[in-house]
């Protein structure tokens, strides 16, 4: 067919157009990531574009942007490929959707049981961690039984351990250290959470602050690369419990039992020896105290409680550190708080503008570094 002049105009001038266009979306930015955004059922799966999304949940620290995701799969005794599959779709929808994440974590839950994200009676059949650099390979990883930042999965790579520190006195609770140190040590308790533990790790890295988190032994079952993120970031990891039950009710050996069974998760994990105890609401008693000190634990308590947990704003919490720092102060924090995440730039600031160092509690404790079992090596938690 012979196209006439003003026919070859026509097509010519479509063609550039179309060209343009495509042009204009393939250099056009990515849309900005919203520095919080909390989603669920319909509005998560139209978001996402995927049927199986229950919730989506975006927060930021101010220099990153980081995704939870939880996902329901209809057959819980399905194989685990179907876990992994789903996982898969999830970790790329996340992306798709929020081309600017630094991070996206997935847990897979039992469409039939799941009560929501954070209830600890329907626990998740596998979570899944994605940083932004592992997006490419992490599929290909996964499916071959090699990438590490799932659970249940495969052990995770060995950190050297270290020699163990000085036996102490046990029986009493540590309230603060040393008077005569200019240093405070941030603790975090409840870790680790999937959204706000990557936060935290990454603006305590960007100001090259130690400090030490109070681990649920559950919560470490279920994202044990974050824990092993905290070890090899230079953190402290201490023992919080298994279940996050209040202990005095408790008698001694069933004490005994909760905070044996996390110090041996950790210490599997990690290569760490456990060296501090955190109880949970800071229930303390004889009982509690010499079943700490039957399994070699320090009970560690705070002489500054920021009350994150009661929600405040970030300036509240950052007026109340300013206002009570005092040398060898050990602040209690929680890992699973926005206003925290918020607050944590202005507080580490102003501690180092009236020359405050950080330390770990064992750091703020002893001149030696945190106890380690030697020949211990971490591994993956038992599912």
């Amino acid at each position: 067919m012979v196209l006439t002049g003003r026919a070859r105009f026509l097509v010519t001038t479509l063609a550039a157009l179309l060209l343009m266009l495509t042009l204009t979306q393939a250099t056009r930015p990515p849309a900005p990531v919203p520095g919080a955004l909390d989603l669920s059922g319909t509005a998560a799966q139209e978001r996402l574009h995927l049927p199986q999304a229950a919730s989506v949940r975006l927060r930021s620290n101010g220099f990153v942007h980081m995704a939870s995701l939880a996902v329901t799969l209809n057959r819980k005794t399905g194989p685990q490929t179907d876990r992994q599959a789903l996982a898969i779709q999830a970790v790329n929808a996340a992306y798709r959707a929020f081309p600017g994440l630094a991070g996206v974590d997935v847990a897979v839950f039992d469409a039939g049981k799941y009560l929501g994200f954070a209830s600890r009676t329907s626990p998740p059949l596998l979570t899944l961690s994605v940083p932004a650099g592992d997006r490419r390979t992490f599929a290909r990883a996964l499916k071959a039984g090699t990438y590490p930042r799932v659970w249940p999965g495969a052990p995770s790579a060995v950190m050297p351990p270290q020699a163990p520190a000085p036996v102490i006195s046990l029986l009493r609770p540590v309230w603060r250290g040393p008077a005569g140190q200019q240093a405070v040590a941030l603790t975090f308790d409840d870790a680790p959470h999937p959204l706000y533990t990557p936060l935290l790790l990454d603006l305590l890295r960007r100001y090259d602050v130690p400090a030490t988190f109070f681990v649920i032994g559950q919560n470490a079952e279920r994202y044990p690369y974050f824990v092993q993120d905290m070890v090899r970031a230079g953190h402290q990891v201490g023992n919080h419990t298994y279940s996050h039950a209040p202990l005095t009710p408790l008698n001694e050996a069933e004490v005994r039992s909760e905070l044996a069974r996390t110090s041996r998760l950790l210490r599997r994990l990690t290569g760490q020896d456990i060296t501090v105890f955190r109880p949970p609401g800071g229930g303390l008693s004889q009982t509690v105290l010499r079943a700490a000190a039957a399994n070699q634990l320090r009970t560690v308590m705070w002489s500054h409680d920021a009350a994150d947990y009661l929600n405040p704003d970030a300036q509240g919490l950052e007026a109340a550190f300013a206002g009570t720092l005092h040398p060898g102060q050990i602040t209690l924090l929680h890992d699973k708080v926005e206003s925290t995440v918020s607050a944590l730039p202005a507080m580490i600031q102003e501690a180092r503008a009236r020359q405050y160092v950080f330390k770990t509690v064992d750091g703020l404790l002893n001149p030696e570094p945190a106890r380690r079992l030697v020949g211990q090596q971490p591994g993956a938690a038992t599912p």
